[in-house]
């Protein structure tokens, strides 16, 4: 590789729903393992998490969950700045080469107050808002020409992380 490396955002679960603040627990942020998956966030790696309740920011550890949960819990001192109730978005970032970041797509997973996926791909930039999965609402409220995806509002089946990301422009710490 040439070239300096930039910290790019590689992950995201987007608005989960803490359900439980801990704070005499060890540490760290418990996310079910469906959700580590579908974002490509390995147990233990350093996630940012974004308070989006309180507008705290915190960095931690990610730890998988019990599968098939739906629980996302902020455990040791992270509860004094998470609560139950609070929505959340919990970041993963890679370093890469300007080459490598030509060809990069974070895994960006969106899901529902019960912490189930949505939907997953690109986010909306502002000031446009997304009213449902697959389709955007700008400042005048017209909505943009993409359909809803079929089977929106359901948790779909996502494929595996190695299909949606070039694993090659993942977390390269050289």
């Amino acid at each position: 590789m040439t070239g300096p490396l930039r910290k790019v955002l590689s992950a995201k679960i987007h608005r989960a729903t803490i359900s439980e603040a801990n704070v005499d627990y060890e540490g760290s942020i418990t996310i079910p393992p469906e959700l580590l998956q579908a974002a490509d966030i390995a147990p233990y790696e350093s996630v940012c998490v974004w308070n989006v309740t309180r507008g705290t920011r915190l960095e931690t550890y990610a730890i998988s969950g019990l599968p098939g949960s739906n629980d996302v819990c902020a455990n040791g001192a992270a509860a004094h700045l998470i609560q139950p109730g609070d929505r959340v978005i919990i970041a993963a970032y890679a370093f890469m080469t300007t080459e490598q970041l030509k060809q990069h797509r974070p895994r960006l997973i969106f899901v529902d107050e019960q912490n189930r996926i949505t939907h997953s791909g690109p986010e909306v930039p502002g000031p446009q808002r997304r009213s449902d999965p697959g389709s955007i609402s700008g400042s005048d409220g017209d909505r943009s020409t993409s359909p809803p995806p079929s089977g929106a509002g359901t948790s779909p089946k996502l494929p595996p992380a190695s299909d949606l990301t070039d694993d090659s422009s993942r977390r390269q710490f050289t």
